[in-house]
């Protein structure tokens, strides 16, 4: 079960998934997304999908009753949904600061706690989305979303020790990835305020260590291997380039 998985890191995961011979279902909160999704992975007949908001505990047991009803078992539940709004301190509203922390903390805690009698009943796993936000302080108005970073790393932890031993949990922590919502952010200027998209691109990969921004395919490998890594629980795994280790 791929949570957020119509575009980006969770479309990527779901792919990896599916060439690996996993059978996936991918929830999204858009159901014309969710089309794209299924066609742009020719519509493989080991693809199911759901629309529903994982920001809400009922939209997280609809996500999980969708994968079980499709395949009859739950093997590894990715939570990747999440959003990435940015606003200066003094502006962050308060329909911003929940929908962050709803979508992050509240989708991933809602999302296991639907899915933790299917897991437990094959030895299954979970892999949590977090960030290197979740392990550094961002310019440009991250709070919202540092803090949701912050929240979900701790609760991987947790739950690692909650759940162990039927049930590994683990996270990935990515660093600048190739997705909608970076392109997105650097059209806006919103890295140091640069007035060329190209200026700010270039600072973005002058702050990684490997000099690169990282692609969705590279996190997907990454939630791949701790899906299958069956001695690993409790760990977060940092798919950053380096950046967690560079002095700024």
């Amino acid at each position: 079960m791929v949570t957020g998985g119509s575009r980006g890191i969770g479309l990527a995961t779901a792919r990896r998934f599916l060439a690996a011979g996993a059978s996936v279902t991918i929830g999204a909160m858009d159901p014309g997304r969710l089309d794209a999704a299924r066609k742009n992975l020719d519509g493989d007949v080991r693809l199911a999908t759901v629309a529903a908001d994982v920001g809400t505990p009922e939209g997280c047991r609809a996500t999980v009753e969708a994968a079980l009803a499709a395949f009859g078992r739950l093997d590894v539940l990715f939570t990747n949904a999440g959003n990435y709004e940015s606003a200066p301190l003094e502006d962050v509203a308060e329909d911003l600061w929940d929908r962050t922390i709803d979508t992050h903390v509240k989708g991933t805690f809602f999302c296991v706690q639907a899915a933790v009698q299917a897991l437990r009943e094959v030895s299954g796993c979970v892999v949590t989305m977090g960030s290197d936000a979740g392990l550094l302080g961002f310019k440009g108005g991250w709070a919202a979303y540092c803090a949701a970073m912050g929240g979900v790393l701790s609760l991987t932890r947790q739950l690692a020790v909650d759940l162990a031993p039927q049930v590994r949990v683990n996270a990935v922590a990515p660093g600048p990835v190739g997705t909608q919502h970076l392109y997105a952010d650097l059209a806006a200027a919103s890295y140091g305020g640069f007035d060329r998209v190209e200026d700010a691109t270039q600072a973005v990969i002058d702050s990684v260590p490997l000099k690169r921004i990282i692609t969705p395919e590279e996190v997907a490998e990454a939630v791949v291997f701790l899906a299958s890594a069956r001695s690993i629980t409790g760990a977060i795994l940092s798919v950053d380039g380096g950046t967690t280790i560079a002095l700024p």
